[in-house]
């Protein structure tokens, strides 16, 4: 079964789909271990994770490889951030194409132009027609087992709340799968987000930014996908910050109590399971062939 498939799956049940931000595979491993069933590509997470601000500057070719790297190790559904979709339709659809081979589950996309200014959340806000021609060449692209298509709209600081929800209905009008209102932080903003769009709706939460409201009570407002873009890599950050300060002042990691073990991390990538195979297939020359018996 496609990873899509998979994700359409866990949508069909009545819990929401939680999915946190994995922006490289060693995250991924983890959110499997703690018991996720998806994963959130998170745009900001990745191009971070390479050092730079999250203002657009990564390419196509970086973020494929990096879903790629994530669905070779790890097999839950991973939803991808493509920002802008890297240009108009034909650019879209390709990084469609592409993300589909490495059986990303599905993609959200945002109505902003490319290049994407980002100083201001009210810069680049398409016109929504030009976003619904975006929508339909993902589904053109994708497809009969391709990514599910998530359509995203960033335009409630520039033309606020309720023009921001007729957008949102817009894009499911024009087939996207999910659609997914950003800059929503206010309880009674998720709340009208989630009485007046009926499709199928995605929220981002964001720890300090977004009202502090449980899975739970996001499902019962009607929510079917809840990620968590940031919190694993700022817990990365906090982490590897305090350790490389204790052994700065101390010169010894010794007495960092938090930290996992080497044979935790062997047995999290699956070394002995890959030691194992390589023993299996050493020296395999069949009896009469290669000069022995």
């Amino acid at each position: 079964m496609s990873a899509a498939n998979r994700l359409r799956a866990l949508l069909a049940a009545p819990e929401p789909v939680v999915a946190p931000g994995a922006p490289d595979p060693l995250t991924a491993l983890l959110a499997q271990e703690a018991g996720f069933a998806a994963l959130h590509g998170t745009g900001g997470g990745i191009v971070r994770g390479l050092g730079q601000p999250d203002l657009g500057q990564f390419g196509l070719a970086e973020l494929v490889a990096r879903i790629g790297a994530i669905t070779e190790v790890c097999p839950l559904p991973i939803i991808v951030d493509v920002d802008s979709g890297f240009g108009g339709p034909l650019p879209l659809a390709r990084a469609i194409r592409l993300l589909a081979r490495v059986d990303a589950a599905a993609v959200h996309v945002e109505d902003r132009e490319v290049p994407r200014r980002s100083i201001d959340p009210r810069d680049d806000i398409m016109p929504p027609g030009t976003m619904v021609g975006r929508i339909r060449a993902a589904l053109a692209a994708r497809g009969e087992t391709g990514p599910l298509v998530i359509a995203r709209t960033d335009s409630r600081p520039a033309i606020g709340l309720e023009a921001a929800i007729d957008r949102a209905n817009c894009y499911a009008d024009a087939g996207a799968d999910i659609v997914y209102v950003e800059f929503i932080k206010l309880r009674e903003d998720i709340e009208a987000v989630a009485r007046r769009v009926e499709a199928p709706k995605l929220i981002a939460v964001t720890r300090g930014e977004t009202a502090p409201l449980t899975v739970a009570e996001l499902g019962q407002m009607g929510f079917r996908i809840v990620v968590f873009p940031a919190d694993a890599q700022l817990a990365t950050l906090h982490a590897v910050r305090a350790v490389l300060t204790h052994i700065r002042d101390n010169g010894t990691a010794e007495g960092f109590a938090r930290m996992a073990t080497m044979a935790d991390r062997n047995s999290l990538v699956g070394t002995g399971a890959a030691q194992a195979f390589e023993l299996e297939h050493l020296g395999g020359c069949p009896p009469g062939r290669c000069g022995i018996d």
